[in-house]
């Protein structure tokens, strides 16, 4: 029984140290996020720098002289490597903006937990103030009471505004990361366009080449439409490369490639398949009308400054035919025509 000299039992006292234990709680959770999302952006920031050492040793590489053609190929490949981490910082941005979104969220929660728990220190205190012994005045363990309940409710106030304010930090960093990812996934893109390029040329890179002529290839096959494949060598490179240097055997292959670009259609691929050597794709055409172009080809070609020339092979899709396949039949179209010139 109790007399009245014991402080009045309140049980909403117990529902505050309850919900304090879950506030707690809340507060170690969106912490262990906040320490993933910090995570992410390490992760996010070492991505950063193994691309821009991926991109430095195969500038290195490329500048270097004498670069041979399997020396090109690893650089491509160091090119792509840097290319796709660049994709996943973006990724790992985008992870960490929404960790951090949720971290936000649960802490705004958290803080008005807290300030329901402020109310309800508050209105525990309220019946302990009005109440008095026989003698009319609060005993010192009452007060006490009254004082430790205030207190930890001001204390509850300032987490939750704390909370609050972490909460707005959160958000604003999601807001950060989430356009430090956009700009990533622009370059990226970027980075990807210009892996696929061949740097003297501006036409496709055999690798990103054989991919679209690939799907050339299905496309032709789903509609029914004619493809034709042209193998292009450039004559007498090597001449040109030893009697007058390797700037005018570059100015020759630059000449070639803008003709090529020049007299065929913008939607037909375009590929660097070796060092003289080009593969064109022609969808929807027949031998007839490709042959016609590459009269223009080589019109415009000798006209240029670089007055070179070139000899061209051709074949038509078949049913079953690979990428390799009509390359293959392309490219010995080729030597038949030199072996009949």
């Amino acid at each position: 029984m109790q007399s009245s000299d014991d402080p009045p039992v309140i049980p909403s006292d117990r529902a505050a140290s309850e919900e304090d234990q879950t506030a707690s709680e809340s507060d170690q959770t969106a912490s262990d996020k906040d320490q993933t999302a910090s995570d992410e952006d390490q992760t996010a920031s070492d991505g950063d720098q193994l691309a821009s050492d991926e991109d430095q040793i195969a500038s290195d590489q490329e500048s270097a002289p004498g670069t041979s053609r399997q020396a090109r190929s690893k650089i491509s490949a160091r090119r792509d490597h840097a290319t796709q981490m660049r994709g996943g910082r973006a990724r790992a941005r985008l992870d960490s903006a929404a960790t951090r979104d949720i971290a936000a969220k649960e802490r705004a929660l958290m803080a008005g937990a807290r300030d329901q728990i402020a109310e309800r220190r508050n209105q525990d205190a309220e019946p302990q103030d009005r109440a008095t012994t026989p003698a009319g005045a609060m005993t010192g363990e009452q007060l006490l009471r009254v004082a430790s309940d205030r207190r930890r409710a001001a204390d509850d106030r300032a987490s939750a505004a704390a909370d609050r304010l972490r909460a707005a930090t959160e958000r604003e960093q999601s807001a950060h990361d989430r356009t430090v990812a956009a700009r990533d996934r622009v370059q990226a893109a970027l980075d990807r366009e210009a892996s696929e390029v061949d740097e003297l040329t501006h036409v496709r890179r055999r690798g990103a080449g054989m991919e679209q002529l690939e799907r050339e290839l299905e496309r032709a096959r789903r509609s029914g439409e004619g493809l034709v494949v042209a193998f292009i060598d450039v004559d007498g490179l090597k001449r040109v490369n030893d009697t007058e240097g390797h700037l005018a055997g570059d100015a020759l292959l630059i000449a070639v490639a803008d003709s090529l670009r020049a007299c065929l259609r913008s939607y037909d691929l375009v590929m660097r398949f070796g060092g003289d050597e080009f593969v064109c794709a022609l969808p929807n055409s027949s031998l007839e009308q490709v042959r016609g172009r590459f009269g223009q080809v080589s019109r415009s070609l000798g006209a240029c400054p670089a007055a070179g020339s070139i000899t061209a092979g051709f074949t038509e899709l078949l049913d079953g035919d690979r990428a390799e396949d009509l390359i293959r039949r392309a490219d010995a179209d080729l030597l038949a025509q030199r072996e009949g010139a």
